[in-house]
């Protein structure tokens, strides 16, 4: 892996780190982070330098559709390769909906319990993501299915959905140590991923769940000078030399690249105007 690439392929932007619920399993109980909302002049600052190839990802360990200026900084996301969403669909309001379907690429909907189909009012929204060729999701985690209900469940919405992803219970620390096993090989994220927090500082991955590895502040720096600066590249050092577990956020964390942690299944329906989205493990 080279040390130095000209920019991040996937940037994930922290709209806010609020969210309206307190589910089990989820590490924001353990966040020690202020909360707050990101800044449009700091949205339109970090998007303005990045080209439209980069996968862009408009959520992190909030709701983002709780931002108050969702919508408006959807609409500036139109033109980027991808766009990549998850919500709980608490906000879904017909405004809220209209962003996401006019703008994203793929929307994965967390479900907190066992919910069919018709248990839901997901349905009209999902038929509307097909017409428009944005891939649609279905998340849950595995603690809330049943051996006896999982079959009916993943059946019953892949009549409605392109995928059920099937998570394994989050940990406590974010996603990375989610099976209990520390991987020495090096992960593609300090190469290829950038997280921007709500306030506008980088940090390494979407496991890094209190910045713990400070890389940098775009209220001040550019994407480009952090991205290629020295913090960055020492962790990229380390992770080829076969010591990723000196870095403070990857101590505990077992994620390889193209691993699918937990279950995807897809329904295999195909569309001409549909983008194949890449295994990011949303």
């Amino acid at each position: 892996m080279s040390l130095k690439t000209q920019l991040p392929k996937r940037v994930t932007l922290e709209f806010t780190n609020r969210c309206n619920r307190t589910c089990n399993g989820c590490p924001r109980s353990k966040m020690v982070y202020p909360l707050g909302d990101m800044n449009l002049v700091l949205f339109l600052s970090v998007i303005n330098q990045l080209p439209g190839s980069t996968v862009i990802v408009p959520f992190f360990r909030g709701e983002s559709l709780a931002h108050p200026m969702f919508a408006l900084y959807m609409s500036r996301l139109k033109g980027f390769r991808e766009i990549q969403l998850a919500t709980n669909a608490d906000y879904l309001t017909p405004i809220n909906q209209e962003a996401i379907l006019n703008n994203c690429t793929f929307i994965s909907v967390s479900l907190h319990s066992y919910l069919l189909p018709q248990e839901t009012k997901l349905l009209q929204f999902f038929e509307k993501a097909f017409d428009v060729g944005v891939e649609s999701q279905i998340s849950i985690l595995d603690s809330v299915l049943s051996p006896k209900s999982k079959k009916q469940f993943v059946d019953e919405w892949l009549n409605h959905v392109d995928n059920v992803r099937i998570y394994k219970t989050h940990s406590v620390n974010g996603f990375g140590d989610i099976d209990g096993k520390v991987s020495t090989v090096p992960c593609n994220k300090p190469f290829e991923e950038m997280v921007v927090y709500w306030n506008g500082r980088v940090g390494l991955c979407n496991h890094d769940w209190n910045n713990n590895v400070l890389l940098g502040d775009l209220n001040v720096q550019k994407i480009s000078t952090v991205w290629n600066d020295n913090p960055y590249q020492e962790v990229r050092k380390l992770h080829c030399s076969g010591k990723r577990g000196e870095v403070l956020a990857c101590q505990h964390c077992s994620f390889q690249p193209n691993q699918v942690y937990g279950e995807l299944i897809k329904n295999g329906r195909q569309r001409t105007n549909r983008l194949e989205t890449e295994n990011w493990n949303i």
